[in-house]
């Protein structure tokens, strides 16, 4: 009966939001209308829900690459593997697993020797597990994971909210509280946050402090709806908008030396001129082209020792050839990439001898030209791999990975004007691609996730709406008119998973269930 009375509640809730907002759709109830807006403010937000975050790719974050031998990065990884199972276990509400999981991925980052700040995620999860169980006794686990967090993982919003939910669990609500009015201060539009603190302060009986933090939310949805409206009528109007406006960059995307499209079809005599080869120096050749060859399949398919081998062989007989300086970039550019994707100490020394006999003739192609760029990045060299990223984007103004990788780069410096005025560029670059290229090409430049993909699951009226349907995540509701509304649920960022989830719901029994695209907050077509 309770709960049957908390739905009720929020239905009344997001009805009443979906009038201020005045959105519209289409009479036909299978599309929404151009104007609707991807809002998080009509959005349902139960107190004390949260998230489970893994960002398993920043466990490295804080160390320093160059000064982990091999046997740290290989722990590192198989630590990683441990962690990323450990969140799917958690997400399955599967806690112990996820403990036990998450014990195996500290076992193997305390044997690399990582630094502190590495440990924060995983405590935090460790924490929600153990508060997650529902045994007495591993309360006691959860403190003791939270008090060994350090100051760095306080300056992330979302995962300062998961710690305030273990505080809170813990019955540290004084603790929980602080740190959700953090989470407020770092964005005023952080309604889950609103919700929960609303809800710490109404338990503890401090209705007016909890009356507070309603009125609080009140104004930030307003002032975000008026925002909205001003941006679209500026938008409209043509009119650019007055004062200083603080924008910031996306973090970007790390370069990644282990997942580059390696190079190989190569001529490696085109700076020879062939009638001055002699027989005896092609054969030579022959035979390095064909150490070359394997040296890239091994490279590809990321048989490191292998491919050095090859290549070193490759580079052997293609020097006996008489194969000119420009000639041998191809060789070595591939041994500098292949000795830094084993990511031991010693490879280091070897890529650098390698980077450092390349010529210029090299940076002629966008992706050796990319490639080398991210090679300097894992060599340490940031300021060597942003001039080649750069390179590279005049070179193909729509190949967006180093723009990513420049965005990352210049946040890692902690030179945020720089970040944002290469996010220009790519949100330019990445725009002329969306309109240029099909779903295929996209991908292939490496476009990324530009879309916001929701499920209609339908419209009903007051009669007729499905029990469960407010327990979907990320739910909207829309007034179609005064007898009907239509349900939006979902948040995806790539294509494939909101048709899985469509697929899902259909089963479900939401038969009329289809997917709407949104950029930049308004429904789109795709």
């Amino acid at each position: 009966m309770q709960a049957q009375k908390r739905k009720e509640m929020y239905k009344k809730i997001f009805l009443s939001l979906g009038l201020i907002l005045g959105i519209s759709l289409f009479a036909n109830q299978k599309m929404l209308a151009t104007t609707i807006t991807d809002s998080t403010t009509t959005e349902q937000y139960t107190p004390f829900y949260w998230d489970v975050i893994s960002d398993v790719d920043k466990v490295l974050q804080h160390e320093k690459m160059k000064d982990l031998n091999k046997r740290a990065i290989d722990q590192s990884k198989i630590g990683s593997k441990h962690y990323e199972t450990a969140v799917k276990k958690m997400q399955n509400k599967d806690y112990l697993v996820a403990i036990a999981e998450f014990k195996n991925a500290m076992k193997r980052y305390k044997r690399a020797k990582l630094g502190p700040d590495a440990y924060n995620y995983l405590y935090t999860n460790m924490a929600l597990c153990f508060v997650s169980t529902g045994k007495t006794k591993d309360k006691v686990m959860a403190k003791r994971y939270v008090n060994l967090l350090t100051k760095t993982i306080f300056k992330e919003k979302q995962w300062l909210y998961n710690i305030a939910i273990v505080h809170y669990n813990l019955n540290n609500q004084d603790e929980a509280a602080s740190m959700l009015s953090s989470c407020i201060r770092m964005d005023e539009f952080n309604y889950q946050a609103y919700e929960t603190l609303k809800a710490i302060y109404n338990e503890s009986g401090n209705t007016k402090s909890a009356n507070k933090v309603h009125d609080q939310m009140q104004s930030a949805q307003a002032k975000e709806l008026k925002q909205s409206q001003r941006a679209k009528a500026d938008k409209k109007s043509g009119k650019k908008k007055k004062g200083k406006v603080v924008i910031t960059a996306s973090s970007g995307e790390k370069p990644d030396i282990n997942n580059i499209r390696i190079v190989g079809k190569d001529d490696l005599l085109q700076f020879n001129k062939i009638d001055k080869i002699d027989e005896r120096s092609m054969d030579q050749v022959q035979q390095g082209v064909g150490a070359y060859n394997a040296g890239v399949k091994a490279l590809k398919n990321k048989e490191y020792n292998k491919a050095i081998d090859d290549l070193k062989e490759a580079e052997k007989r293609l020097k006996r050839g008489k194969i000119t300086e420009d000639g041998l970039n191809f060789v070595r550019g591939n041994l500098a990439i292949a000795y830094l994707s084993k990511g031991d100490k010693r490879g280091l020394g070897q890529a650098k001898r390698y980077l450092k006999y390349l010529t210029k003739q090299i940076y002629k192609t966008r992706d050796w030209t990319y490639n080398l760029g991210v090679a300097y990045y894992t060599f340490g060299d940031k300021e060597k791999a942003l001039d080649l990223f750069k390179l590279a984007t005049k070179q193909d103004r729509l190949y967006l990975k180093p723009y990513q990788n420049m965005i990352f780069t210049y946040n890692e410096m902690e030179d945020p004007k720089k970040a944002l005025s290469v996010q220009k560029s790519y949100d330019k670059s990445r725009n002329d691609l969306i309109r240029s290229f099909s779903k295929q090409d996209q991908s292939k430049f490496g476009i990324g996730d530009p879309y916001v993909f929701r499920v209609n699951l339908g419209t009903y009226g007051e009669y007729d709406t499905p029990a469960d349907i407010y327990e979907e995540g990320n739910l909207i509701s829309i007034p179609i008119d005064n007898a009907t509304t239509s349900y939006v649920a979902g948040m995806f960022f790539n294509m494939n998973e909101a048709i899985s989830y469509q697929k899902q719901m259909r089963k479900r029994g939401y038969s009329d269930a289809f997917v709407v695209a949104f950029k930049d907050g308004e429904k789109t077509e795709f």
